[in-house]
C-alpha cells in the first residue's frame, strides 16, 4: 500500500484550492484503506463514485477561479482536468471488470494528484498570486 498522506508540499496558496484538495487527499486515502481492508465491490465502487464526483466539482470550482482571473492557462488546464476524469472513469471500468485492483486505481488517483498539483495548480497559484 502506498502511504496516502497530506502533505503541505500539496499547498498551492490559494485557500480554497488547497482546503479542496486536503478533501480530496482525504478520499483516496479512504479508497486505500478500503483496499488494504479488503472492502466489498459494491462499497469499494461506492467510494470510487464519490472521488470521481468530488473530481468533477473540485474541476469545476478550480475553473471558475481561473475564469475569474483571466488566466491564460485556461484551456490546457481544462484539457488536463478532462483527460483524468477520462482515464478515472476507464480505470473505474476496469475495476468493475476485475481487471485491476482497487489499490491500483488509489496509487493511480494519488500519484496523479500529487503531479498535477505540483505543476498544473503551482502555475495557477502563482498567476493569482501576481495579480493580487
Amino acid at each position: 500500500m502506498m502511504d496516502i498522506q497530506w502533505d503541505d508540499k500539496y499547498l498551492v496558496g490559494h485557500p480554497r484550492i488547497d482546503h479542496e484538495h486536503q478533501v480530496f487527499v482525504d478520499l483516496i486515502r479512504t479508497v486505500s484503506l478500503a483496499a488494504d481492508a479488503q472492502t466489498t465491490k459494491e462499497r469499494a465502487l461506492r467510494l470510487l463514485m464519490e472521488v470521481k464526483k468530488y473530481a468533477e466539482f473540485h474541476f469545476v470550482s478550480e475553473e471558475n477561479i481561473m475564469i475569474d482571473a483571466d488566466f491564460p492557462e485556461l484551456e490546457l488546464h481544462k484539457r488536463e482536468h478532462a483527460h483524468l476524469l477520462a482515464k478515472l472513469e476507464d480505470e473505474l471500468h476496469r475495476f468493475r471488470h476485475d481487471e485491476i485492483e482497487l489499490g491500483h486505481i488509489s496509487n493511480f488517483m494519488f500519484e496523479w494528484f500529487a503531479l498535477h498539483t505540483t505543476k498544473m495548480d503551482l502555475r495557477l497559484a502563482r498567476f493569482l498570486a501576481e495579480k493580487r
